[in-house]
């Protein structure tokens, strides 16, 4: 006796289903905002109720104190510490505890950067298209398929690096010629999340850039107001 094996209805009508809620699968546009995730409860700045200009006086002295010795010599870095020598000073005749004050604030930062690096599990392998700046990892005259995308003009080069979670890997699908930096796009592909670190490529050396998110199989598009 010869047994035929067939697929039940059921099982063929779940895998039906499957396959068209796949290709069903609509592609969700996000912002930025949207690749950070929702935490209860804070944190709170501790020095919310102090105005600016101290608080960015507490931020110049903990940036001083965290330089290495060679660093301290350098000519670059000699206006911020003088300047953080002349904070302090000032701190400490208005009676605060500067030494405190820098821990806080050293604490603080810690859980902020600490953040940077969660990213939104929900959104592996979805569909999504997402408007940033356009940032090559290395410039070629015949075009490269490996960029970042990022938030600002002048992150990562010009500013301060984005937390990770603020930073796209984008893989396209075949090679995009940029002619200049941050060119304003619309990305769209599938989206990954997975810390990781690409070297982004600079006149006089290479840097690593730590990312919560890649897009592959990507495309780009110049960016327009219209999303549709």
């Amino acid at each position: 006796m010869r047994l035929l094996l067939r697929p039940t209805v059921l099982a063929l009508t779940a895998l039906l289903a499957f396959v068209s809620a796949a290709i069903a699968a609509p592609t969700k546009t996000l912002v930025w905002e949207d690749l950070v995730p929702k935490f209860e409860g804070g944190p709170k700045n501790p020095f919310d109720e102090m105005e600016l200009y101290r608080q960015l006086e507490i931020e110049t002295i903990q940036w001083a104190r965290s330089l290495t010795e060679e660093e301290r010599k350098a000519d670059e870095f000699k206006p911020g510490l003088e300047d953080a020598l002349e904070f302090e000073k000032d701190l400490r005749k208005e009676g605060l505890d500067v030494d405190k004050l820098v821990q806080e604030y050293t604490a603080w930062q810690g859980i902020i950067e600490e953040r940077g690096k969660e990213v939104v599990a929900e959104l592996n392998g979805k569909p999504v298209k997402l408007a940033g700046y356009l940032l090559p990892l290395e410039f070629s005259e015949t075009g490269q398929n490996e960029f970042l995308l990022v938030p600002y003009i002048g992150a990562c080069i010009h500013a301060p690096v984005p937390p990770p979670n603020q930073i796209v890997f984008i893989e396209l699908n075949q090679s995009f010629k940029v002619d200049d930096l941050f060119m304003a796009v619309w990305v769209t592909g599938t989206m990954k999340t997975q810390i990781s670190s690409k070297a982004l490529s600079f006149v006089d050396g290479t840097a690593d850039i730590p990312l919560g998110y890649t897009i592959s199989a990507g495309q780009v598009e110049p960016y327009t107001e219209v999303t549709q």
